[in-house]
């Protein structure tokens, strides 16, 4: 008897159905703020992954998937998608093309922790990553779109935490306080905590096993070691936000656990998670050293990940992305016209006009009850009568207005309905490519002369 393996997880069809809807919702937000789909590899060079995360970081340390293959090459299973977009940005040129460059991803991600609710050792991450910009308003953008998945999605208690590590200088100066601050203070902290004092002390501020120490509390703050220019940025961030009713709150404890960050990052955090705990469940922020770091061109960047397993798990069982939605339900009355809507069925979804038809119902009310459950936004009824005149009656469940169509009509219809009908006239003729589909009389401007 054969089990998965540990931190892995079965996804099953109605989680499969989840993932998936959730996944096609994403793309569609994503879409609308101009973003476009990158696949890069699942495996990628180990220094790779170690250069760009931090050598002493907890991922590399901690959490990442190493060996070597058969040719004696380090490879390392992708803990996160950053690093190997930015690898791909650099090694196809693509900050050659118009930026700023707006990228999405989604892949299985790798990571060994402890396995819990919503969190596995593989688990799917989705991001998004601009690429040459250095505008305070494309991170308030950013997040603004972060905050708005989560709103669309009806997800409760959020908020955003933001923070400014900001400039080269800025942080310099940071760091210096804050091994000065914490030099005499290294007793009473954990070992990883000790470690960090010499590689990032910023990220003593990220602990997990000291964050509510006193030591911690009583920090040096970032905000009293930016430059005049990282303060205005900051201010541009946090007024766009307001600006938007994003709701956020300024956490100057918030670094990242990555050490390509750089000014603006953020995370949005969800009560009620992990036995009503509050839980992180997207972060990101701005990061311009990376793709020079990598061998690239100075560019500007910033984005945003997060895990699809977490997210479904704090989504509603009842919004309406899970659900399952059709366009048209095809509705025959007697056995000639069931044979008749065959035909029709197919040719609707070969137009890409998504349509169903049940096959067993035997009574206008299981059809009717058929329409429900698919959640069917137009319905098509035909019986003899119809069937001789040639004639569809169309319903629209959501005006509840009804219309009674020549079957040659229909299609170009439907397709009007999704937003890619052809070109019409005022005499509301549409043009078939073969005759007029009007029977009343219309005028030399009709767009079915045009086409003679």
């Amino acid at each position: 008897m054969y089990s998965k393996v540990k931190g892995t997880n079965d996804v099953l069809m109605e989680n499969a159905k989840r993932l998936s809807s959730i996944e096609a919702f994403l793309k569609r937000v994503v879409g609308v703020y101009g973003y476009e789909e990158i696949r890069v590899p699942i495996l990628s060079q180990t220094e790779l992954i170690h250069r760009s995360s931090g050598d002493t970081s907890d991922i590399v340390k901690k959490e990442t998937f190493d060996f070597e293959d058969r040719g004696g090459r380090m490879i390392t299973l992708r803990p996160e998608g950053t690093a190997p977009v930015i690898r791909a940005v650099i090694e196809n040129k693509l900050y050659t093309r118009q930026l700023p460059l707006k990228l999405f991803y989604m892949g299985d991600m790798f990571r060994y922790e402890r396995p819990q609710k919503g969190r596995y050792r593989e688990f799917s991450q989705f991001g998004v990553e601009v690429v040459g910009t250095n505008s305070p308003y494309m991170d308030a953008e950013v997040i603004l779109m972060a905050s708005t998945i989560f709103k669309l999605l009806q997800v409760k208690k959020y908020v955003v935490k933001i923070n400014t590590l900001g400039d080269k200088e800025s942080r310099e100066n940071y760091k210096n306080a804050l091994k000065e601050y914490f030099k005499d203070k290294l007793d009473s902290l954990c070992e990883d905590c000790k470690e960090r004092f010499n590689t990032n002390p910023l990220r003593i501020l990220d602990c997990k096993v000291d964050a509510n120490s006193e030591i911690l509390l009583n920090a040096p703050k970032i905000q009293d070691y930016l430059s005049e220019k990282s303060k205005a940025e900051f201010e541009i961030v946090k007024k766009y936000l307001e600006l938007m009713n994003v709701p956020f709150v300024v956490d100057t404890k918030l670094v990242r656990g990555l050490d390509y960050y750089t000014s603006t990052v953020f995370e949005v955090v969800i009560d009620g998670v992990d036995g009503g705990q509050s839980a992180t469940i997207c972060g990101g922020g701005r990061y311009d050293d990376l793709i020079k770091s990598l061998g690239g061109p100075e560019l500007g960047c910033v984005g945003f990940g997060f895990g699809l397993e977490r997210l479904a798990d704090i989504v509603d069982d009842n919004i309406d992305i899970y659900k399952k939605s059709v366009l048209c339900q095809l509705i025959p009355i007697g056995d000639d016209a069931k044979v008749h809507f065959v035909k029709l069925l197919n040719e609707l979804r070969l137009q890409g006009v998504d349509s169903e038809m049940d096959y067993e119902a035997k009574n206008l009310k299981q059809h009717f009850k058929a329409a429900d459950a698919n959640n069917a936004k137009f319905i098509i009824i035909a019986g003899d009568e119809e069937l001789k005149a040639g004639t569809l009656n169309v319903k629209n469940k959501i005006t509840n207005e009804e219309v009674t169509l020549h079957e040659g009509q229909l299609i170009r219809y439907m397709m009007q309905v999704v937003g890619e009908s052809e070109e019409s006239c005022g005499c509301g003729c549409h043009h078939d490519g073969e005759e007029c589909c009007c029977e009343d009389g219309h005028d030399e401007d009709c767009c079915c002369h045009k086409h003679e």
